[in-house]
């Protein structure tokens, strides 16, 4: 009987614990117990008459186990306490009893509970499909008691409002599958570069194109009747190498111009008309999140985006490279020559430029804030003092202490950061 405890014992937390993903590749390699379990696992309902079979089957044979304990046993041990005792037969027998049921009742708990529980849920696979094909036939040996059991479960769930299990599917929340990376991590399954990636990967809906974009005032751009000559001076300039032309300013974006394009139009002919060789510029909302953002550029095959702002003026502009850049980290090439946006100095403190954004700042960092008021250290500063700050000046927030180090003209090209208690709110916001 403790035997058949352990069975279903070890079948329940194996089943419960058995990855779906592992169960499907065990299958493909020719498992057929795999594949027997594939449809119980996958289907709540079915799970749920497994574990209602385990569950009657855990009882069943413990009750055995007692009737049948009792009766062999105390035939055996209360002659024995009468003799060794001389007490009398109903004392002796209640001896007898408890201490037959307290003898069982360790066995059956560390050989029939605990022992098959652990090795259950240590190897969740490799046991689940060797308890597969019993459990199945207790399945159908036990329906009427399934039936019976489940369906009087379900009738007074709904009696206090409450839907069975298997009426509806669990899945995981992007902050879920972030904790378990972070554990996993700790537990050395991931390494640190690993962890970055899926962090990345799992924080970009949280992202929009706002908080990553290079802002309006940073932007290479031209206007549409500009000379061959400076467009490639702007280009030679540029950190890309397609250039966003306007008419008459910046909100009139009228197309993009490739420098290959242009180089085999100056090649082809003596007069170089730019506006042959213009591509329609592609527009994204600055409220679109990184993630569907990437994939409208894929599917557009774009690599350069205008970003717009709720009135439709032109807020920035975004490449391909920014938006993959959220995954992977900082990629530069042989012409990327820039100072990093944030830089810790030999002090302890951090130097950020004016334009990094909050999201960069937290790598370095623990700070919280909110997205909807400002997005970049110099949004920060201007929004903290509601004025356009002198060099010298510093302010207070969040546990932070920023000193603004360079102005250039209304602009905060850099700042030096002192943390404090970066763990609360900038702004008192969350």
């Amino acid at each position: 009987m403790i035997a058949i405890n352990a069975l279903y014992v070890a079948a329940e937390f194996a089943t419960a614990s058995a990855r779906r993903s592992r169960l499907h590749q065990m299958s493909e390699e020719g498992n057929r117990l795999a594949g027997t379990l594939l449809p119980i696992v996958e289907k709540p309902a079915n799970l749920d008459r497994f574990v209602a079979t385990c569950q009657i089957g855990i009882t069943l044979s413990s009750l055995l186990l007692g009737f049948y304990g009792q009766a062999s046993l105390g035939a055996e041990l209360e002659p024995f306490l009468s003799r060794l005792g001389g007490s009398a037969g109903l004392v002796a027998s209640s001896i007898s009893a408890t201490a037959i049921l307290l003898f069982l009742t360790t066995v059956q708990v560390l050989l029939g509970e605990l022992v098959p529980k652990n090795i259950g849920v240590r190897y969740p696979e490799k046991l689940a499909t060797l308890t597969v094909l019993p459990v199945r036939w207790s399945m159908a040996l036990f329906r009427p008691l399934i039936w019976l059991f489940n369906g009087s479960g379900h009738l007074l769930l709904k009696l206090f409002g409450m839907s069975a299990a298997g009426e509806h599917v669990q899945t995981l929340q992007a902050e879920d599958i972030l904790l378990l990376v972070q554990e996993s991590s700790a537990g050395g399954v991931f390494t640190y570069e690993e962890r970055m990636l899926l962090e990345n990967a799992l924080q970009l809906r949280g992202l929009t194109v706002r908080q990553i974009m290079t802002p309006r005032t940073a932007m290479f751009a031209a206007p549409v009747d500009v000379s061959t000559h400076d467009l490639f001076s702007l280009l030679a300039d540029s950190p890309y190498s397609r250039l966003p032309l306007f008419d008459d300013d910046l909100d009139h974006i009228v197309g993009v111009v490739h420098l290959k394009d242009l180089l085999c139009l100056c090649l082809e002919n003596d007069e170089c008309d730019v506006r042959t060789v213009i591509n329609p510029p592609y527009f994204l909302p600055e409220s679109i999140h990184v993630d569907l953002a990437l994939r409208k550029m894929q599917m557009g095959r774009q690599h350069l985006a205008i970003v717009l702002d709720e009135f439709g003026g032109t807020a920035g502009v975004v490449s391909m490279e920014d938006l993959i850049e959220e995954i992977f980290g900082e990629i530069q090439d042989e012409f990327d020559n820039e100072a990093p946006n944030v830089r810790r100095l030999p002090d302890g403190r951090l130097q950020a430029r004016g334009e990094t954004s909050l999201n960069d700042l937290s790598d370095w960092i623990d700070i919280k804030y909110n997205p909807d008021e400002y997005a970049s250290v110099a949004g920060l500063v201007y929004a903290q003092m509601g004025r356009i700050p002198a060099e010298g000046e510093r302010i207070e927030a969040g546990g932070l202490t920023i000193l603004v180090e360079k102005m250039s003209g209304n602009t905060i090209e850099s700042v030096i950061i002192m943390t404090h208690k970066a763990d609360q709110a900038i702004g008192g916001k969350a």
